[in-house]
């Protein structure tokens, strides 16, 4: 049975989701995504903004995941889980600059052996090929970044140009195959820029206090995003598949942090997750989606059999049980320096890690003991639990150490960085 929210209630449906493809068709699928997106930031999550109208739009055409999370709060790490449909670990691709192991398989080779032409347009330099590897399995893979723009380097690509190199990609496109789409928005990764046509702020910016200025700098950065997704979305063809995700969140002040990769609280694991079928009920659940879940569901949508190496779900055929555990870990991979700026560490094991299983969540540092919060009760994660449930916490630290022993670290390869690169990283806010 599968369980779909609508309207605050909860209806239980036997019916097998599934896209059934019609006879001599095969509509495209899409992977759109955008990056470091909040889901909190988002009307369809509950973002009293108004950033998000295309988005929104989207998702009540959709299957809406409200509490899925990512692996891990890296660009690059968390990409490869998706298209790996493995632990970040298992990859070895444990942060920024780490290259996918040859011998690991994507799920985006799986679609071009099937016949479909696969083309994906990035905007984030560490998902550059020569970086990241995610390139295999694509017949083209743009990657081609602005270098400059005002005399400065810039290592991410603007959602207006995203838009524009995307819909080029679509008409030009072979029309006797069937396509597998990657489309990755970089908006609202830092530094933050302010989007005045687009904020929900627009008077006494300069005066308000600079932790909420963060905020809205961020949230206008998402309505920016959402405008020009908004244009690619209608120019797509009619009957396409979608499955829209963010890589990670971002802490905006929480618990003392800006930036993401460092800690594993909510705001930085919490991301949107929906799917878009006709043949998939529009709705919403609360089951526990995880991002590793992206690969297989992408196959479902297309009606390819699934990958035999994946370890995620493929939510397109139906739902996660509820008592499912999700893991995570952080090699600390950035660190704030400055408002919006963060610097790149290399780790040999991971700085916290942390499982969620039926609203328990136990984050567990490398050096010190663990946490323990009720995250229906906590949302924030302010308040500590391991006093008072010591049988939760007992269970949820086995279950991490036998996460660890069934799960051996792969061997990734570090990428060779050159100037270019980081000058990249620290447009991005990765180095000082």
């Amino acid at each position: 049975m599968n369980i779909l929210r609508n309207n605050n209630a909860f209806l239980l449906t036997g019916i097998t989701l599934f896209c059934a493809l019609a006879a001599g068709e095969t509509p495209g699928v899409l992977l759109l995504s955008v990056d470091t997106l909040r889901a909190d930031f988002l009307g369809c999550y509950g973002c009293e903004w108004d950033t998000s109208p295309n988005i929104d739009r989207l998702a009540e055409k959709s299957l809406v995941f409200e509490n899925a999370c990512c692996e891990t709060p890296l660009t690059a790490p968390s990409f490869t889980a998706m298209l790996t449909s493995r632990y970040p670990r298992m990859s070895g691709v444990t942060r920024n600059g780490m290259h996918v192991a040859d011998e690991a398989p994507l799920i985006t080779e799986l679609f071009r052996e099937a016949g479909y032409y696969t083309f994906a347009v990035q905007s984030n330099w560490t998902l550059r090929a020569r970086l990241s590897g995610l390139n295999r399995g694509f017949d083209f893979y743009e990657d081609d970044l602005d270098k400059r723009r005002w005399g400065l380097f810039n290592g991410e690509r603007r959602a207006e140009e995203v838009t524009r190199v995307a819909l080029e990609a679509l008409r030009n496109r072979p029309t006797d195959k069937p396509f597998f789409a990657w489309i990755h928005y970089s908006d609202p990764h830092g530094p933050y820029q302010y989007h005045a046509d687009f904020s929900p702020v627009r008077r006494g910016l300069r005066t308000m206090d600079p932790r909420e200025r963060v905020r809205v700098k961020y949230a206008s950065e998402v309505a920016y995003a959402d405008h020009h997704i908004g244009i690619l979305l209608k120019a797509l063809p009619e009957g396409t598949r979608i499955l829209f995700v963010a890589d990670h969140g971002e802490n905006l002040y929480e618990h003392g942090y800006l930036g993401h990769g460092r800690y594993l609280y909510q705001e930085g694991l919490h991301v949107p997750f929906m799917v878009c079928c006709p043949d998939i009920t529009p709705g919403r659940t609360p089951l526990p989606a995880q991002t590793m879940d992206v690969g297989p569901t992408l196959l479902g949508l297309a009606g390819l059999p699934p990958a035999p190496f994946a370890l995620g779900k493929n939510l397109a055929a139906g739902m996660p049980p509820e008592d499912r555990p999700r893991f995570m870990e952080t090699y600390g991979g950035a660190v704030p320096k400055l408002p919006g700026a963060k610097m790149l560490l290399t780790r040999t094991s991971p700085a916290f890690q942390a499982v969620i299983r039926k609203g328990w969540k136990l984050i567990r540092p490398q050096d010190r003991p663990a946490t323990l919060y009720y995250l229906p009760e906590d949302p924030g994660e302010q308040r500590a639990r391991h006093g008072t449930d010591s049988a939760v916490y007992e269970e949820l630290n086995k279950l991490l150490d036998q996460w660890n022993a069934t799960h051996p670290h792969g061997m990734g390869t570090a990428a060779e960085l050159r100037e270019e690169d980081l000058e990249a990283l620290q447009a991005l806010g990765y180095v000082e």
